[in-house]
């Protein structure tokens, strides 16, 4: 993937946005934004995984009616919806204190297409919430990291869209194989340490409803 002007505005942009968060310490804003607090977020917003779930079921019907390229980027989005969405989303949100602007605020920092951008977000986050490290997870133990795999994948499916680049049924079982670990390995481990999972059509629901 090339490095742009534009995305190295983006960068000068979110680190400016840290500074004035948390000028001194800008690892804190994790730390911060405790169990509790995330966890009253998703119960305030308890179809934010729905999109997502969507996502990854046409992704699977559509593979299964042999529409290979409409099926990876449709993995793909379901991807991007889990970790941008489902993850960053809450957090950020928590973080505006002022419940006035943090819409504004969460659409302006998530606005970009892709997630790798966030990946030290992501990373510092998982730590603090699931207490393993996001570099050390791997869909298979000779596969690249999840997140790189993952990544590969918004590539094709840029390609797809922009290039009309063939996908192969292959590749798009893949797309979802990615998907599905990335649900797994990353958030499902986030749901479950806030006592939480989901049901029907991706809405969560408390363990012990």
């Amino acid at each position: 993937m090339t490095y742009s002007p534009e995305d190295a505005a983006w960068d000068e942009a979110y680190e400016s946005m840290s500074r004035e968060l948390y000028p001194e310490h800008k690892e804190q804003a994790i730390a911060e934004f405790t169990n509790e607090r995330l966890r009253s977020y998703y119960l305030a917003h308890p179809e934010v995984l729905v999109p997502a779930a969507r996502a990854f079921k046409e992704a699977k019907a559509l593979l299964a009616n042999g529409h290979d390229s409409a099926a990876l980027v449709f993995a793909a989005s379901a991807t991007e919806l889990f970790l941008k969405s489902s993850l960053l989303r809450p957090v950020v949100y928590g973080l505006v204190h002022n419940g006035s602007l943090a819409e504004f605020v969460v659409a302006a920092a998530l606005s970009q297409t892709g997630f790798m951008r966030y990946e030290k977000l992501l990373a510092k986050m998982f730590l603090e919430l699931a207490g393993v490290e996001l570099a050390t997870l791997r869909r298979k133990p000779e596969a690249k990291p999840l997140l790189r795999e993952a990544a590969d994948i918004q590539v094709l499916r840029n390609a797809v869209i922009h290039q009309g680049e063939a996908v192969t049924p292959e590749q798009a079982q893949h797309g979802i194989d990615v998907s599905t670990e990335v649900f797994n390995q990353v958030l499902a481990p986030v749901l479950r340490n806030l006592g939480l999972s989901h049901g029907n059509g991706g809405r969560l629901v408390t363990d012990d409803a």
